[in-house]
């Protein structure tokens, strides 16, 4: 357990310096989306996006008895190098909402959901039941992308 804590600290520091914060107040947590860096950041062992994104509004809650609630609205590429594309979603065609918990091993995706559709312009809601383990610490929310069939990299999180 004694290797447990360096552990901690880097995961905390590490999603501090990309903008993210966890509050987690008798079970429920609420916080708005922040786009992903495109820095190569991993959160919970889930790998960031290849792209810059940029993100018009999005919030996600998670309460009491795992209701998971993700609106997002404006979820496109701003990322000149994609060329006519840029202010698309391209070709990621839905997200996923993953939940990652801070566990004795590291942090890591604790739940996910099914992927709902991305709209052309970059909104999409979900609305699910989650089932989190016990000892659940410091939730992140991040919403993955499905590129050709595959769930990939994050693309917004739970931010400050």
């Amino acid at each position: 357990m004694s290797g447990s804590i360096p552990t901690i600290r880097k995961t905390v520091a590490a999603l501090m310096v990309c903008g993210f914060a966890h509050v987690a107040s008798a079970g429920e947590f609420e916080s708005p989306l922040t786009a992903c860096l495109s820095n190569g950041t991993a959160i919970g062992g889930v790998g960031s996006c290849g792209k810059i994104w940029k993100l018009k509004s999005g919030k996600a809650e998670l309460k009491a008895g795992g209701k998971l609630k993700v609106h997002v609205k404006g979820l496109v590429l701003n990322d000149a190098s994609v060329g006519k594309f840029n202010g698309t979603p391209d070709g990621v065609d839905a997200v996923a909402a993953a939940v990652i918990c801070q566990g004795p091993s590291g942090a890591s995706v604790a739940a996910q959901v099914d992927p709902v559709p991305l709209s052309k312009t970059g909104d999409a809601k979900i609305e699910a039941t989650v089932s989190l383990p016990n000892g659940c610490v410091g939730p992140v929310i991040v919403l993955r992308e499905r590129y050709e069939g595959k769930i990939g990299g994050w693309l917004a999180g739970t931010g400050m």
